[in-house]
């Protein structure tokens, strides 16, 4: 009887152990080794690199972040987006691999703490702001002119001025350049307009027409020319 209530204490601290181990909050870490990228609509890039058993990384805090991936992982293999009115919309790409499998995400939210992904992955600061923003790199077109990138020599959320006359004192006349190939974005402003397109190749195509050179439309309101901008 003496050894039957030790083999049984022995197994209920066994049960015991067992169920305080899975209890929520204790979920194993898993390996991983993931790259987030996001670039906003109106301009700028930010990159994220975490790393998972052990955890390390630029994130705010790894550690929860690995934790947050372990109990869902659809965190970077489907983030789900969140829409919030504003003019803050980014294009998110996640690739690495997670748990011994490739992951490669691709998709479209706002950039808010609201969506998962930056919430439970510490991507922002504490006004909602991206942590680590990467150096953008600048291109330049002359005013009536077009000029053509080569590929990787612009990209996605990098910026692109006209260069207007130096007695401008308003608004720069800028584009960023856009995250799908072969989409154009057009912009006006005092001195003219703008328009940047990326090719199929990943050359940024920029031109920029003065206001002067825009014709009028019956009720006297400027037009782009026909043809205009060039899309090659």
């Amino acid at each position: 009887m003496l050894v039957l209530l030790v083999v049984v204490a022995a197994v209920a601290a066994g049960i015991g152990l067992t169920i305080e181990l899975s209890a929520p909050g204790s979920v194993a870490p898993v390996p991983a080794r993931l790259t987030v990228l996001a670039v906003r609509d109106n301009g700028g890039r930010a990159i994220f690199h975490l790393r998972c058993d052990p955890a390390g990384g630029d994130v705010a805090d790894p550690a929860k972040a690995c934790a947050a991936i372990a109990a869902q992982p659809s965190l970077v293999t489907d983030p789900q987006p969140f829409y919030d009115g504003g003019n803050n919309g980014a294009y998110f790409t996640i690739a690495g691999r997670l748990n011994g499998r490739p992951v490669h995400f691709s998709g479209e939210s706002d950039w808010t703490p609201q969506m998962q992904l930056i919430d439970k992955l510490g991507l922002a600061g504490p006004h909602g702001q991206p942590l680590h923003l990467e150096p953008s790199r600048h291109g330049f077109v002359g005013l009536n002119q077009t000029r053509t990138f080569a590929p990787g020599a612009l990209r996605p959320g990098d910026r692109v001025t006209c260069r207007v006359h130096h007695g401008y004192q308003g608004l720069p006349l800028a584009l960023s350049v856009p995250i799908h190939r072969g989409f154009g974005i057009t912009r006006g402003a005092a001195p003219g307009v703008i328009a940047v397109r990326v090719r199929d190749d990943g050359a940024v195509i920029a031109s920029c027409l003065a206001r002067n050179r825009l014709p009028l439309d019956k009720r006297g309101r400027t037009i782009l020319p026909p043809g205009w901008p060039p899309g090659h």
